[in-house]
Protein backbone atom coordinates (compact mmCIF):
# COMPACT_ATOMS: atom_id res chain seq x y z
CA UNK A 1 0.00 0.00 0.00
CA UNK A 2 1.97 2.87 -1.19
CA UNK A 3 1.10 5.50 1.52
CA UNK A 4 1.81 2.72 4.22
CA UNK A 5 5.47 2.75 2.46
CA UNK A 6 6.10 6.23 2.14
CA UNK A 7 4.98 7.17 6.35
CA UNK A 8 7.56 4.27 6.82
CA UNK A 9 10.34 5.70 4.99
CA UNK A 10 9.15 9.50 6.01
CA UNK A 11 9.23 8.31 9.57
CA UNK A 12 12.98 6.22 9.41
CA UNK A 13 14.37 9.77 7.61
CA UNK A 14 12.60 11.64 10.94
CA UNK A 15 13.45 9.13 13.33
CA UNK A 16 15.14 10.55 16.34
CA UNK A 17 18.84 10.12 17.08
CA UNK A 18 18.03 8.69 20.54
CA UNK A 19 15.03 8.22 21.96
CA UNK A 20 12.58 11.59 21.68
CA UNK A 21 11.09 13.93 23.95
CA UNK A 22 11.27 13.22 27.56
CA UNK A 23 8.61 11.71 28.44
CA UNK A 24 10.36 8.92 26.00
CA UNK A 25 12.96 8.57 28.40
CA UNK A 26 10.84 8.15 31.16
CA UNK A 27 8.52 5.37 29.52
CA UNK A 28 12.05 3.53 28.44
CA UNK A 29 13.26 3.32 32.23
CA UNK A 30 10.07 2.25 33.37
CA UNK A 31 9.58 -0.06 30.66
CA UNK A 32 13.31 -1.44 31.88
CA UNK A 33 11.57 -1.99 35.32
CA UNK A 34 8.31 -3.20 34.56
CA UNK A 35 6.59 -0.59 36.34
CA UNK A 36 4.03 1.93 35.41
CA UNK A 37 4.46 5.58 34.79
CA UNK A 38 2.87 8.33 37.88
CA UNK A 39 1.51 10.48 34.93
CA UNK A 40 -2.48 9.70 34.40
CA UNK A 41 -3.75 6.15 34.21
CA UNK A 42 -0.21 4.67 34.17
CA UNK A 43 0.04 3.94 30.15
CA UNK A 44 0.37 0.52 31.29
CA UNK A 45 -0.55 -1.46 28.03
CA UNK A 46 2.99 0.80 26.44
CA UNK A 47 5.47 0.09 29.17
CA UNK A 48 4.19 -3.16 29.81
CA UNK A 49 4.60 -4.41 26.26
CA UNK A 50 7.73 -2.74 25.93
CA UNK A 51 8.85 -4.68 29.27
CA UNK A 52 7.73 -8.26 27.59
CA UNK A 53 9.90 -7.11 24.12
CA UNK A 54 13.06 -6.07 26.35
CA UNK A 55 12.65 -9.40 28.08
CA UNK A 56 12.71 -11.92 24.48
CA UNK A 57 15.39 -9.11 22.80
CA UNK A 58 17.46 -9.97 26.13
CA UNK A 59 17.02 -13.38 26.10
CA UNK A 60 17.29 -14.26 23.09
CA UNK A 61 19.83 -11.40 21.62
CA UNK A 62 21.72 -10.64 25.05
CA UNK A 63 20.52 -6.67 24.40
CA UNK A 64 21.76 -4.72 26.77
CA UNK A 65 19.45 -1.94 29.07
CA UNK A 66 21.56 0.78 27.52
CA UNK A 67 20.23 -0.56 23.75
CA UNK A 68 16.59 -1.57 24.72
CA UNK A 69 15.66 1.76 23.42
CA UNK A 70 16.08 0.75 20.49
CA UNK A 71 13.76 -2.37 20.43
CA UNK A 72 11.13 0.20 21.95
CA UNK A 73 12.01 3.10 19.08
CA UNK A 74 11.45 0.67 16.27
CA UNK A 75 8.64 -1.45 17.63
CA UNK A 76 6.86 1.90 17.50
CA UNK A 77 8.50 2.80 13.91
CA UNK A 78 6.84 -0.60 12.59
CA UNK A 79 3.37 0.28 14.10
CA UNK A 80 3.71 4.00 11.69
CA UNK A 81 2.76 2.01 8.16
CA UNK A 82 0.05 -0.27 10.38
CA UNK A 83 -1.29 2.39 11.50
CA UNK A 84 -1.96 4.23 8.27
CA UNK A 85 -3.23 0.60 6.96
CA UNK A 86 -5.83 0.80 9.49
CA UNK A 87 -6.97 4.62 9.20
CA UNK A 88 -6.96 3.64 5.51
CA UNK A 89 -9.23 0.67 5.93
CA UNK A 90 -11.27 2.79 8.90
CA UNK A 91 -11.92 5.43 6.14
CA UNK A 92 -12.94 2.93 3.43
CA UNK A 93 -15.48 1.50 5.79
CA UNK A 94 -17.24 4.52 6.64
CA UNK A 95 -16.93 6.56 3.36
CA UNK A 96 -17.13 3.18 0.93
CA UNK A 97 -15.01 5.07 -1.49
CA UNK A 98 -11.02 3.48 -1.99
CA UNK A 99 -10.16 7.84 -3.17
CA UNK A 100 -11.33 8.56 0.19
CA UNK A 101 -9.62 6.39 2.02
CA UNK A 102 -6.44 7.17 -0.06
CA UNK A 103 -7.06 10.54 0.45
CA UNK A 104 -7.53 10.27 4.20
CA UNK A 105 -4.35 7.84 4.44
CA UNK A 106 -1.80 10.41 2.72
CA UNK A 107 -3.49 13.26 5.06
CA UNK A 108 -2.41 11.04 8.01
CA UNK A 109 1.13 10.20 6.65
CA UNK A 110 1.73 13.83 5.84
CA UNK A 111 1.16 14.76 9.55
CA UNK A 112 4.20 16.51 10.54
CA UNK A 113 3.32 15.06 13.81
CA UNK A 114 2.91 12.03 12.91
CA UNK A 115 5.44 11.88 11.05
CA UNK A 116 7.98 12.74 13.91
CA UNK A 117 6.70 10.77 17.08
CA UNK A 118 6.54 7.86 14.93
CA UNK A 119 9.92 7.49 15.15
CA UNK A 120 10.30 8.29 19.34
CA UNK A 121 9.39 5.77 21.95
CA UNK A 122 6.25 7.67 22.60
CA UNK A 123 2.59 6.63 22.78
CA UNK A 124 1.18 8.55 19.91
CA UNK A 125 1.57 6.45 16.83
CA UNK A 126 0.59 3.40 18.77
CA UNK A 127 -2.09 4.55 20.10
CA UNK A 128 -3.62 6.08 16.21
CA UNK A 129 -3.11 2.29 15.48
CA UNK A 130 -5.03 1.36 18.60
CA UNK A 131 -7.46 3.81 18.03
CA UNK A 132 -8.05 2.84 14.55
CA UNK A 133 -8.50 -1.04 14.96
CA UNK A 134 -11.12 -0.36 17.55
CA UNK A 135 -13.30 1.94 15.62
CA UNK A 136 -12.77 -0.28 12.38
CA UNK A 137 -14.20 -3.33 14.61
CA UNK A 138 -16.87 -1.31 16.74
CA UNK A 139 -18.21 0.13 13.36
CA UNK A 140 -18.56 -3.10 11.67
CA UNK A 141 -20.53 -4.13 14.62
CA UNK A 142 -22.73 -1.51 14.24
CA UNK A 143 -23.30 -1.74 10.80
CA UNK A 144 -23.74 -5.79 11.13
CA UNK A 145 -25.44 -5.85 14.20
CA UNK A 146 -23.00 -8.09 16.10
CA UNK A 147 -22.85 -8.26 19.23
CA UNK A 148 -19.56 -10.00 19.59
CA UNK A 149 -17.64 -7.36 17.14
CA UNK A 150 -19.24 -4.20 19.36
CA UNK A 151 -17.85 -6.41 22.46
CA UNK A 152 -14.44 -6.62 21.25
CA UNK A 153 -14.37 -3.07 19.83
CA UNK A 154 -15.32 -1.61 22.82
CA UNK A 155 -12.83 -3.77 25.01
CA UNK A 156 -9.84 -2.08 22.80
CA UNK A 157 -10.81 1.38 23.30
CA UNK A 158 -10.84 0.48 26.94
CA UNK A 159 -7.08 -0.96 26.86
CA UNK A 160 -6.06 1.91 24.68
CA UNK A 161 -7.22 4.33 27.34
CA UNK A 162 -3.85 2.53 29.30
CA UNK A 163 -1.65 3.26 25.97
CA UNK A 164 -3.35 7.34 25.80
CA UNK A 165 -5.86 8.63 28.09
CA UNK A 166 -7.04 10.63 25.56
CA UNK A 167 -8.54 7.75 23.15
CA UNK A 168 -11.03 7.99 26.00
CA UNK A 169 -12.79 10.56 24.68
CA UNK A 170 -14.43 8.38 22.25
CA UNK A 171 -16.63 6.74 24.07
CA UNK A 172 -19.45 8.70 23.25
CA UNK A 173 -19.57 6.38 19.88
CA UNK A 174 -20.09 3.20 21.75
CA UNK A 175 -23.49 4.67 22.50
CA UNK A 176 -24.20 7.03 19.57
CA UNK A 177 -23.33 5.00 16.60
CA UNK A 178 -25.64 2.18 17.48
CA UNK A 179 -28.35 4.59 17.88
CA UNK A 180 -27.76 6.20 14.72
CA UNK A 181 -28.26 3.27 12.49
CA UNK A 182 -31.63 2.54 14.41
CA UNK A 183 -30.60 0.19 17.10
CA UNK A 184 -33.66 0.44 19.64
CA UNK A 185 -32.45 -0.62 23.32
CA UNK A 186 -34.42 -3.74 22.83
CA UNK A 187 -33.25 -7.15 24.46
CA UNK A 188 -30.32 -7.38 21.90
CA UNK A 189 -29.31 -4.04 22.17
CA UNK A 190 -28.81 -3.35 26.02
CA UNK A 191 -25.17 -4.87 25.07
CA UNK A 192 -24.58 -1.89 23.89
CA UNK A 193 -24.72 -0.91 27.48
CA UNK A 194 -23.04 -3.80 28.26
CA UNK A 195 -20.02 -3.35 26.00
CA UNK A 196 -19.52 -0.02 27.49
CA UNK A 197 -19.01 -1.66 31.03
CA UNK A 198 -16.30 -3.70 29.27
CA UNK A 199 -14.47 -0.64 27.91
CA UNK A 200 -14.77 0.93 31.24
CA UNK A 201 -13.30 -1.84 33.57
CA UNK A 202 -10.21 -2.72 30.84
CA UNK A 203 -9.93 1.51 30.98
CA UNK A 204 -9.70 1.97 34.81
CA UNK A 205 -9.27 -1.75 36.06
CA UNK A 206 -4.91 -2.05 35.37
CA UNK A 207 -4.45 1.70 37.19
CA UNK A 208 -6.40 0.64 39.78
CA UNK A 209 -4.76 -2.36 40.29
CA UNK A 210 -1.94 -0.80 40.71
CA UNK A 211 -3.55 2.19 42.59
CA UNK A 212 -5.14 -0.20 45.01
CA UNK A 213 -2.02 -2.77 45.57
CA UNK A 214 0.98 -0.76 45.39
CA UNK A 215 1.78 1.77 48.38
CA UNK A 216 4.45 3.44 46.61
CA UNK A 217 2.72 3.81 43.41
CA UNK A 218 -0.24 5.56 45.28
CA UNK A 219 2.60 7.48 46.51
CA UNK A 220 4.33 9.03 43.16
CA UNK A 221 1.32 9.55 41.73
CA UNK A 222 -0.24 11.87 44.26
CA UNK A 223 2.89 13.51 44.32
CA UNK A 224 2.50 13.91 40.25
CA UNK A 225 -0.96 15.03 40.57
CA UNK A 226 0.16 17.61 42.93
CA UNK A 227 2.89 18.97 40.22
CA UNK A 228 -0.25 18.80 37.84
CA UNK A 229 -2.06 21.06 40.00
CA UNK A 230 1.33 23.43 40.49
CA UNK A 231 1.24 23.49 36.70
CA UNK A 232 -2.01 24.29 36.06
CA UNK A 233 -2.07 27.04 38.59
CA UNK A 234 0.92 28.64 37.34
CA UNK A 235 -0.88 28.20 33.62
CA UNK A 236 -4.65 28.65 34.11
CA UNK A 237 -6.97 27.61 31.54
CA UNK A 238 -7.90 30.77 30.04
CA UNK A 239 -9.21 32.54 26.68
CA UNK A 240 -6.01 33.75 25.45
CA UNK A 241 -5.09 29.76 25.28
CA UNK A 242 -7.32 29.81 22.14
CA UNK A 243 -4.29 31.50 20.16
CA UNK A 244 -1.64 28.68 20.64
CA UNK A 245 -3.77 26.17 21.14
CA UNK A 246 -5.42 26.92 17.15
CA UNK A 247 -1.82 27.36 15.53
CA UNK A 248 -0.62 24.09 17.00
CA UNK A 249 -3.85 22.20 16.06
CA UNK A 250 -3.02 23.64 12.08
CA UNK A 251 0.59 22.95 12.34
CA UNK A 252 -0.26 19.42 13.73
CA UNK A 253 -2.33 18.47 10.46
CA UNK A 254 -2.82 22.36 8.24
CA UNK A 255 -5.05 20.87 5.15
CA UNK A 256 -7.13 18.83 7.77
CA UNK A 257 -7.83 21.26 10.12
CA UNK A 258 -8.86 23.33 6.89
CA UNK A 259 -11.83 20.87 6.10
CA UNK A 260 -13.21 21.50 9.51
CA UNK A 261 -14.15 24.68 8.32
CA UNK A 262 -16.42 23.67 5.83
CA UNK A 263 -16.98 19.39 6.00
CA UNK A 264 -19.07 18.86 8.80
CA UNK A 265 -21.72 21.81 7.05
CA UNK A 266 -21.52 20.33 4.11
CA UNK A 267 -22.28 17.06 5.11
CA UNK A 268 -24.97 17.74 7.13
CA UNK A 269 -26.88 20.12 4.83
CA UNK A 270 -26.30 17.39 2.05
CA UNK A 271 -26.75 13.92 3.66
CA UNK A 272 -27.75 14.77 7.66
CA UNK A 273 -26.29 13.17 11.00
CA UNK A 274 -24.75 10.07 9.03
CA UNK A 275 -22.23 7.84 10.68
CA UNK A 276 -19.24 9.53 9.31
CA UNK A 277 -20.48 12.91 10.32
CA UNK A 278 -20.80 11.25 13.84
CA UNK A 279 -17.20 10.10 13.99
CA UNK A 280 -16.22 13.64 12.70
CA UNK A 281 -18.16 15.38 15.54
CA UNK A 282 -17.19 12.78 18.24
CA UNK A 283 -12.96 13.12 17.13
CA UNK A 284 -13.66 16.92 16.95
CA UNK A 285 -14.67 17.28 20.35
CA UNK A 286 -11.95 14.91 22.15
CA UNK A 287 -9.64 17.68 20.31
CA UNK A 288 -11.66 20.63 21.64
CA UNK A 289 -11.41 19.24 25.05
CA UNK A 290 -7.58 19.26 24.79
CA UNK A 291 -7.87 23.16 24.89
CA UNK A 292 -8.94 22.23 29.10
CA UNK A 293 -5.34 21.07 29.11
CA UNK A 294 -2.65 24.10 29.86
CA UNK A 295 -0.35 21.44 27.82
CA UNK A 296 -1.91 21.58 25.07
CA UNK A 297 -0.78 25.09 24.47
CA UNK A 298 2.53 24.14 24.07
CA UNK A 299 2.78 20.32 22.65
CA UNK A 300 1.30 19.66 19.44
CA UNK A 301 1.45 16.00 19.40
CA UNK A 302 -1.70 15.98 21.54
CA UNK A 303 -3.38 16.86 18.63
CA UNK A 304 -2.90 12.94 17.25
CA UNK A 305 -5.91 12.28 19.29
CA UNK A 306 -9.00 13.59 16.99
CA UNK A 307 -7.11 12.17 13.14
CA UNK A 308 -7.87 9.16 12.83
CA UNK A 309 -11.50 10.08 12.96
CA UNK A 310 -11.80 13.29 11.06
CA UNK A 311 -9.74 12.53 8.14
CA UNK A 312 -12.90 10.27 6.50
CA UNK A 313 -15.01 13.61 6.36
CA UNK A 314 -12.03 15.99 5.27
CA UNK A 315 -10.97 13.69 2.83
CA UNK A 316 -14.51 12.78 1.10
CA UNK A 317 -15.41 16.79 0.81
CA UNK A 318 -11.65 18.01 -0.10
CA UNK A 319 -12.35 15.24 -2.95
CA UNK A 320 -15.70 16.37 -4.01
CA UNK A 321 -14.75 20.01 -3.98
CA UNK A 322 -12.00 18.91 -6.36
CA UNK A 323 -14.03 16.80 -8.69
CA UNK A 324 -16.43 19.65 -9.49
CA UNK A 325 -13.31 21.54 -10.46
CA UNK A 326 -11.76 18.96 -12.19
CA UNK A 327 -14.35 16.59 -13.84
CA UNK A 328 -13.50 13.71 -12.62
CA UNK A 329 -12.90 11.45 -9.03
CA UNK A 330 -9.44 10.13 -10.42
CA UNK A 331 -8.47 13.79 -11.36
CA UNK A 332 -9.51 14.99 -8.49
CA UNK A 333 -7.83 12.34 -6.45
CA UNK A 334 -4.17 13.50 -7.95
CA UNK A 335 -5.16 16.89 -7.58
CA UNK A 336 -5.74 16.56 -3.56
CA UNK A 337 -2.54 14.44 -3.63
CA UNK A 338 -0.34 16.74 -5.67
CA UNK A 339 -1.90 19.37 -2.73
CA UNK A 340 -1.00 17.46 0.10
CA UNK A 341 2.53 16.64 -0.96
CA UNK A 342 3.05 20.27 -1.67
CA UNK A 343 1.68 21.55 1.33
CA UNK A 344 4.20 18.79 3.34
CA UNK A 345 7.26 20.33 1.43
CA UNK A 346 6.40 23.76 2.09
CA UNK A 347 6.44 23.03 5.79
CA UNK A 348 9.02 20.89 6.32
CA UNK A 349 11.26 23.74 4.55
CA UNK A 350 9.05 26.25 6.84
CA UNK A 351 9.41 24.12 10.16
CA UNK A 352 12.88 22.31 9.38
CA UNK A 353 15.19 25.43 11.61
CA UNK A 354 12.88 24.78 14.82
CA UNK A 355 12.80 20.75 14.42
CA UNK A 356 16.53 20.96 13.86
CA UNK A 357 16.82 22.71 17.07
CA UNK A 358 14.69 20.55 19.14
CA UNK A 359 16.54 17.47 17.87
CA UNK A 360 19.57 18.71 18.31
CA UNK A 361 18.94 19.10 22.07
CA UNK A 362 17.20 15.41 22.24
CA UNK A 363 20.59 14.03 20.97
CA UNK A 364 22.71 16.02 23.42
CA UNK A 365 20.79 13.41 25.89
CA UNK A 366 22.69 10.63 24.38
CA UNK A 367 25.99 12.08 24.08
CA UNK A 368 25.34 13.56 28.08
CA UNK A 369 26.85 10.03 29.25
CA UNK A 370 30.66 11.18 28.35
CA UNK A 371 30.22 14.26 30.45
CA UNK A 372 28.88 12.00 33.47
CA UNK A 373 32.08 9.92 32.66
CA UNK A 374 34.15 12.63 34.32
CA UNK A 375 31.57 13.39 37.21
CA UNK A 376 31.79 10.89 40.66
CA UNK A 377 29.44 7.77 40.06
CA UNK A 378 27.40 9.10 43.37
CA UNK A 379 27.25 12.32 42.64
CA UNK A 380 24.55 14.74 43.23
CA UNK A 381 24.12 17.35 40.84
CA UNK A 382 21.44 19.92 39.26
CA UNK A 383 21.48 19.65 35.82
CA UNK A 384 18.66 21.92 34.29
CA UNK A 385 17.70 20.23 30.80
CA UNK A 386 19.83 17.42 31.25
CA UNK A 387 18.15 16.35 34.15
CA UNK A 388 16.06 13.32 33.06
CA UNK A 389 19.53 12.34 30.93
CA UNK A 390 21.49 12.03 34.39
CA UNK A 391 18.37 9.61 35.64
CA UNK A 392 18.47 7.78 32.40
CA UNK A 393 21.85 6.83 32.93
CA UNK A 394 21.85 6.30 36.43
CA UNK A 395 18.82 4.20 35.90
CA UNK A 396 20.73 1.73 32.71
CA UNK A 397 23.50 1.28 35.30
CA UNK A 398 25.88 4.01 34.51
CA UNK A 399 26.29 5.18 37.70
CA UNK A 400 24.40 6.14 41.29
CA UNK A 401 23.62 9.94 39.99
CA UNK A 402 20.76 11.95 41.87
CA UNK A 403 19.73 14.84 40.34
CA UNK A 404 17.61 18.21 42.39
CA UNK A 405 15.06 18.45 39.29
CA UNK A 406 14.00 21.56 37.96
CA UNK A 407 10.25 22.72 37.35
CA UNK A 408 8.82 21.36 40.17
CA UNK A 409 7.81 24.15 42.05
CA UNK A 410 9.35 25.66 45.88
CA UNK A 411 8.44 23.61 48.82
CA UNK A 412 8.07 26.10 51.06
CA UNK A 413 4.02 24.97 52.33
CA UNK A 414 6.36 22.01 53.44
CA UNK A 415 9.71 23.42 54.88
CA UNK A 416 8.40 23.71 58.33
CA UNK A 417 7.05 20.33 58.92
Amino acid sequence: MPPAVIALTLVLYFADPFIGDWDGMDYTMLSLDGYPSSMALGRNLFIFSNHFLYLIAHQLFNVQPDQAYLVFKYTVVAQAPLAVIACWILARNISGSLYTATTAALLIVFSPVFVLYGGQVMTDVPSVLLLATALIIHLRGVKERRVWLLVIGAALLGLGVNLRETIGFYAPWLVLAPVMVGWKYQRKDWWIIGSCFVFLVLALGWFGYWFIADPHYRWVWYGWRESMRDESSRHPVQLSNLIPYVMLYFISAPLVFLTNLFAPILEWRKRGPSLMWLLWAVAFFANLLLFFNYSTTVNWRYFLTGLPGIVPLGAYWLLWIAKKRVGTERRAFFACAFLISLLAVIFYMFMRPVSYEFIQRRAMSKEYKHRLEHVPPDAIMISGAQTIAVNYWAAIGAGRWKTIGTGGGWLSSTLGS
